[in-house]
């Protein structure tokens, strides 16, 4: 917090070349950080995906999927690194941009800050901006469009107004490909611009019309490849926010805590007072638009959690706390600058905290430490962090089983996400499958139990339940038997077992709960 001008005084240097200094500095750590931390559950599923481009997928738009695949392709090999750089590139462009903003709105200084308060956000900084993952283009797309946006409804308007909304419904557009999310940013703008009487000349003007039909032009590989699979996408992902089982006070209080604990405690509420005073402002305040464009995602999506069991999904809110950076810097900046002199080491504290507990969450992922130090009560829970460790003793074990490379043999778990692990530790040389009854997700599109009838299948799971196993995948094979098991391995330490199964001769297609929709690609 010492980077920006004293009071009454100049800075040592530009808020330019800091926020460039922050993304220079941050970019080189999440360079070491994607090299450290093994993939998660949802970076080897999407793994999975960019084996298999495509329009669309089960579950999610393909801009992600296909910035992977271009990672992969530029490497040439597969590779932590090689799936996550693209995502790294993404969040460096997404700082500056949030700079940007700050900048336009409030000053060069509070750009910086909201810059740099965006870099202490864990779920920010650690998972949009390192993680392989949709969140990362959606991000920066979302924070693109605003750009454009200001430029028509906060600044005097331009002399031609077509091209700033066309790059809105073109990054609009980008956002959506991202996830299906992004259309809130068009109910935000439609929210302020009913809600401001000089503002209201755009409802019939030709601009922002023809900016949505940029958007959808650029969203229109999804709805073709719905459209091929009886909009199934669609479907799955309205009905997780639809399904109703009562009011749950207790789940709501869970996600707001959720949301809490993943952006910090102390930013957390800086932002929501931030919302506050944004809805409060005057109409014709630039902290209204901020307003509106933040207020319906996290409003949405917090009070989803009420009724539905979304999990914990903490992070569908995230786009609309992004914005609030922006004002919470000029708040920052407004602070360090106040009169009588305020102390500024409450928020350098607050700063260098946020940086260790950052740190301490990064090196126990990478090593499980922690669980060496903790007490035998804690140590004895789950931890959640194993799921991003690579099962790279694996590809060895079936190697000395002499099951990989073979034609007549295809390897399959039991869950999506389980499928996605066995398919990153193999390198994407085999064919992989998801057979599970009822959520395969996209695996269901890749390939099919028919290609492979009268071959053989190799079971990878680490559900410790032979019966149930055998009583799922049994009737399907002539022969299945367990053939051993191998270690999940994190920092020298076993931290889960994979049991393996050999299935011989499948006899019959393992049903798909999504019908006859995956025909198609």
């Amino acid at each position: 917090m010492s980077v920006g001008p004293r009071r009454g005084g100049a800075a040592p240097w530009s808020a330019e070349t800091a926020a460039v200094a922050l993304i220079v500095v941050t970019a080189g750590l999440r360079v070491l950080i994607a090299w450290g931390v093994g993939l998660c559950y949802g970076e080897s599923y999407y793994f999975s995906c960019a084996r298999h481009p495509s329009l669309g997928y089960f579950d999610h738009p393909p801009l992600a999927v296909l910035l992977g695949r271009a990672g992969l392709e530029t490497v040439g090999e597969v590779g932590r690194l090689a799936l996550r750089w693209p995502f790294i590139t993404l969040f460096a462009g997404t700082t500056w941009l949030m700079f940007a903003i700050g900048r336009a709105l409030f000053g060069p200084w509070p750009g910086f800050y909201a810059a740099l308060l965006l870099n202490l956000a864990p779920v920010f900084s650690l998972s949009v901006g390192i993680i392989f993952q949709p969140d990362g283009p959606l991000m920066l797309f979302w924070l693109a469009c605003t750009w454009c946006l200001l430029h028509v409804l906060v600044d005097p308007e331009p002399r031609r107004p077509y091209l700033w909304w066309i790059g809105a419904g073109g990054a609009m557009g980008l956002a959506m490909l991202s996830k299906y999310s992004a259309i809130l940013l068009a109910v935000g703008v439609a929210l302020y611009v009913l809600g401001r009487r000089e503002q209201r000349h755009w409802i019939r003007h030709p601009a922002p019309y023809a900016a949505f039909v940029v958007a959808v032009l650029v969203f229109s590989p999804v709805l073709v490849w719905n459209a091929r699979h009886g909009w199934i996408s669609f479907v799955w992902q309205g009905g997780r926010g639809l399904e109703f089982r009562g009011l749950h006070l207790d789940w709501l209080i869970h996600n707001i805590f959720g949301q809490s604990l993943e952006l910090l405690p102390w930013i957390w509420a800086g932002l929501v007072l931030e919302l506050y005073r944004c809805l409060r402002r005057p109409p014709t305040s630039a902290y209204r638009l901020v307003g509106w464009l933040s207020v319906t995602p996290i409003a949405l999506f917090t009070l989803v959690a009420a009724y539905a069991p979304i999990g914990d999904h903490f992070h569908w809110p995230d786009p609309g706390y992004l914005l609030l950076f922006a004002p919470l810097g000029a708040a920052v900046h407004r602070y360090l600058q106040g009169k009588p002199a305020r102390p500024r080491w409450p928020l350098a504290s607050l700063a260098v905290v946020s940086v260790l507990l950052m740190a301490v969450a990064v090196t126990h992922t990478a090593t499980g430490w922690l669980v060496r130090i903790a007490p035998a009560w804690l140590a004895s829970r789950p931890d959640g962090t194993v799921e991003c460790t690579d099962w790279a003793l694996l590809e060895p074990a079936l190697r000395a089983r002499g099951l990989l490379g073979r034609s007549d043999t295809f390897i399959f778990s039991d869950r999506w996400h389980r499928s996605g692990k066995v398919d990153y530790a193999l390198g994407g040389t085999m064919s992989v499958l998801a057979m599970n009854p009822t959520d395969p997700r996209s695996f269901a599109f890749f390939d099919s139990t028919e290609r492979w009838l009268g071959k053989d299948g190799v079971l990878v799971t680490t559900k410790d339940n032979p019966r149930e196993i055998a009583a799922e995948y049994a009737p399907y094979f002539a022969r299945f038997t367990p053939i051993g098991d191998v270690p999940v391995v994190r920092g020298g330490r076993r931290v889960d077992w994979l049991h393996l199964y050999h299935g011989e001769n499948l006899l019959r297609p393992y049903p798909s709960p999504y019908g006859h929709a995956h025909a198609t690609r």
